[in-house]
């Protein structure tokens, strides 16, 4: 992504104008967020966007396809020139897929950096059956992220990024192993954009979350992305600890952010195939993000349900997984162990 089409820093949100105007945007533009965020920043980018073009208004309720068909629908019949999308996951998923069916450039401005949607190529939306679906969309044409108004949004949030970003420790080694057993093929620049997002997190100088960590943690999310699109799938950051996480989607009751599931995915699928995993936890633990599936609400029983049906959650996604034992008796060993270590 080139650097016009990317700005990150502190009071980013008062520069919206200036941005849509460097990157050529007028006309008729689409503004969508929720109703919670829109009350928070909302008259500040509107009235940007009002300096620039016609603003017409879209508050998100639902992330159901049927919903962001809806608003591609109106982009087109309205014929909308550009879509700026304010909030967090649901939001930036509705409109990454409305740009992308309308075929109109997509300015992100994300307020949470949960996970690596912020950049990514991927929606994830709700079928009608309320199951989450894992859409091909394009990647947004511009990016701005207000560091301030990250910071100031729930650290859990910020904590699920961090999870994000780690499990592409497991995704490039389910990679790895699926070319080795001639299952896929390899993306050079797109590995090691993905190991440039995990190294980046993995060693900053960082030991705390403040407003440099937070810059370093959305640069990775935002090349986990571009790794995506380079690669034309979530390969190069989606491996077996994502198949786990897609599972428990399906199967646990209990709902825990994306980003803390595929942290303990990638910690889980290590211990189930013998694997060092200690770099990647004390890196957890020095952040604090807490993967202990009992305190997320994560059972015994579903965590071994979830861990031998990963292979089933996407088809063609060859990882370890499948040629891992995976009985019964020693996925609830390594729950055990994992209730007990986390």
């Amino acid at each position: 992504m080139r650097q016009s089409n990317l700005r990150i820093g502190k009071g980013e949100i008062e520069r919206v104008k200036d941005f849509l105007i460097q990157n050529g945007i007028s006309g008729k533009i689409l503004y969508v967020s929720d109703p919670v965020i829109d009350k928070l920043y909302g008259d500040t980018v509107k009235r940007q966007i009002a300096e620039v073009g016609i603003i017409k208004e879209e508050l998100v309720d639902y992330n159901t396809i049927t919903y962001a068909m809806n608003v591609a629908e109106r982009m087109i019949a309205t014929d909308v020139d550009c879509l700026v999308a304010l909030g967090g996951g649901k939001v930036l998923d509705v409109s990454k897929y409305a740009a992308y069916i309308a075929k109109k450039p997509l300015l992100s401005i994300p307020t949470t950096v949960a996970n690596d949607g912020i950049a990514s190529p991927i929606a994830v939306l709700k079928r009608k059956d309320d199951k989450p679906k894992s859409l091909g969309a394009a990647s947004p044409t511009m990016i701005l992220v207000d560091l301030d108004i990250v910071a100031s949004g729930p650290v859990e949030l910020i904590k699920a990024g961090i999870g994000d970003t780690i499990s592409n420790y497991m995704a490039l080694m389910d990679w790895q192993y699926a070319v080795s057993k001639g299952e896929d093929t390899m993306n050079g620049y797109a590995y090691m954009m993905s190991r440039t997002s995990l190294d980046g997190l993995m060693k900053t100088q960082y030991d705390r979350i403040c407003p440099e960590f937070i810059e370093v943690l959305v640069n990775s999310l935002v090349i986990s992305g571009i790794a995506m699109d380079f690669a034309g799938s979530s390969r190069p950051v989606s491996g077996s600890e994502h198949l786990f996480s897609h599972a428990l989607d399906y199967y646990s009751e209990k709902k825990n952010l994306h980003g803390i599931q595929v942290a303990l995915g990638t910690v889980a699928v290590l211990k189930v195939l013998g694997k060092p995993y200690n770099e990647v936890l004390d890196y957890l633990k020095k952040f604090e993000v807490d993967i202990n599936p009992m305190r997320l609400g994560i059972t015994e029983e579903v965590f071994v349900l979830c861990m031998q049906m990963a292979t089933s959650m996407r088809k063609g996604r060859y990882t370890y997984l499948n040629d891992a034992d995976l009985n019964e008796d020693r996925l609830k060993k390594v729950y055990k162990e994992l209730v007990e270590e986390l």
